[in-house]
């Protein structure tokens, strides 16, 4: 009886998530949860599949008009996400996602001649791609033009400037190489790693 109610109020919690935010968002999957977020931009532009979650205090921004935000189903977000996108951020399937975690696919210019930072509307832009089930650790960076590979793992607080092959650990400041995952199981013929990452 306990675990029909359990399974009764869940159901009833996730119709209202969905009722809340689908009609908001490009795309917003059923299962999916999304807890007081603390800013929305571009949401036509943001795709979230199914059976995603993400905690309280997200920032998700798509600042230009076609920009694109990609969320895959199953997908775990904890507190204080943020996530920007001029162009094209992908997060693939199963992605871990720890507290405080920044990815973007652009810079604001900073070597203009006259204008700062702050008053320079130009971006400089490259995409994203997260693979499946990838975990990104606490308080980490993920930059521009960076593609991390299939069920690697970012190390708390790392600065990932470049991007990372299929089953590795990255850590550090920029983001380096620590390991090779030995998985269980053989990883398939064409997602196995290269030699001449360094």
């Amino acid at each position: 009886m306990k675990q029909q109610v359990y399974r009764f109020v869940r159901g009833m919690g996730c119709l209202a998530h969905y009722a809340r935010w689908s009609w908001r968002f490009g795309k917003f999957g059923f299962r999916s949860r999304l807890v007081d977020p603390a800013m929305l931009t571009g949401c036509r532009g943001i795709e979230i599949g199914k059976g995603v979650s993400i905690r309280q205090g997200a920032r998700i921004e798509v600042v230009a008009d076609d920009g694109k935000i990609e969320i895959g189903d199953g997908t775990s977000i904890q507190l204080g996400f943020h996530c920007g996108a001029a162009k094209h951020v992908r997060i693939g399937r199963d992605v871990l996602i720890a507290g405080r975690v920044y990815i973007s696919d652009h810079d604001h210019v900073f070597h203009h001649g006259e204008l700062p930072p702050r008053r320079c509307k130009e971006l400089v832009v490259a995409p994203v791609h997260i693979g499946d089930g990838v975990w990104l650790g606490e308080g980490c960076v993920v930059l521009k033009g960076v593609s991390i590979g299939r069920r690697s793992v970012v190390g708390a607080n790392a600065v990932v400037t470049r991007s990372v092959p299929d089953g590795c650990v990255v850590g550090g400041v920029p983001a380096r190489i620590i390991r090779r995952i030995e998985f269980d199981e053989p990883m398939p013929a064409s997602l196995r790693l290269t030699e001449n990452f360094t």
